[in-house]
């Protein structure tokens, strides 16, 4: 069965307008034309060399992390991201990403109303916020990685007596928000990619952070959009990329 990239699209932009994603964002087509016809819809966090080998011609990939950030001065094969954007210009197919569009209208809230289960939380800007019963901050990191399933988070402790009472989170990379919140102490900021100078300038401001990570956070893209298109009658085939970070411990 043939689908029009343009009727997905369109119903992208209804569910998560695109107008309404960051200034430096690129969602939206990233490759391809909106009147290209597909055979296939493959959904994945980003696209991988070993994803865009895998693809059948004529395939719609649609994607959170777009595939183009930067403007390109040069078109090298050999260097990403054109090395990815040719295995799909050779197969005739087309790249379509929602990134911060799609984490204000789903992937914030269902991380943090599914996964970590603050029903209560509302949208305030990119992140979610809410009131907590205080609890220290180790045992809200320790729920915070349970509810992920991850191996690990990192802690970055700066409440005097470690009491947790108020609650920001915003999936991926969001430590650039941190300046235009109004923070208060026994307040914990839970994101993805802290940074070192991140960690003590929160620290310096008395202001807790949990990271949680970047792909243990948006990982749940693909089952959100899978059931989207599901739902609106296409057939989807899911080949999500994998954490390219690996845990190498201290051997005793």
């Amino acid at each position: 069965m043939a689908y029009k990239v343009r009727d997905i699209y369109e119903l992208c932009d209804s569910l998560s307008p695109f107008d309404s994603q960051e200034s430096w964002d690129k969602s939206g087509l990233n490759l391809g034309s909106l009147n290209d016809e597909c055979s296939d819809i493959v959904v994945c966090l980003e696209l991988s060399k070993e994803i865009a080998l895998s693809l059948k011609p004529h395939t719609l990939v649609i994607t959170h992390h777009p595939l183009f950030f930067r403007a390109l001065s040069a078109f090298h094969t050999d260097t990403y991201p054109a090395n990815l954007a040719s295995i799909l210009i050779a197969k005739q197919c087309s790249l379509l990403s929602l990134h911060t569009n799609f984490d204000k209208s789903h992937l914030n809230a269902y991380l943090t109303h599914n996964v970590l289960k603050w029903r209560h939380f509302l949208p305030q800007g990119l992140c979610m916020y809410g009131r907590i019963e205080a609890m220290p901050l180790m045992e809200l990191g320790h729920y915070v990685c349970s509810a992920l399933g991850a191996r690990s988070v990192n802690v970055v402790q700066a409440s005097v007596d470690h009491l947790i009472e108020e609650v920001y989170v915003v999936c991926g990379s969001g430590c650039s928000l941190l300046d235009s919140l109004p923070l208060l102490e026994r307040t914990c900021f839970i994101t993805g990619d802290i940074k070192h100078h991140d960690a003590m300038s929160a620290k310096s401001m008395g202001i807790s952070l949990i990271d949680m990570g970047h792909y243990e956070s948006e990982k749940y893209f693909v089952e959100i959009f899978q059931s989207i298109l599901q739902n609106a009658g296409y057939k989807v085939i899911i080949k999500d990329c994998k954490n390219p970070f690996s845990l190498c411990l201290q051997s005793s």
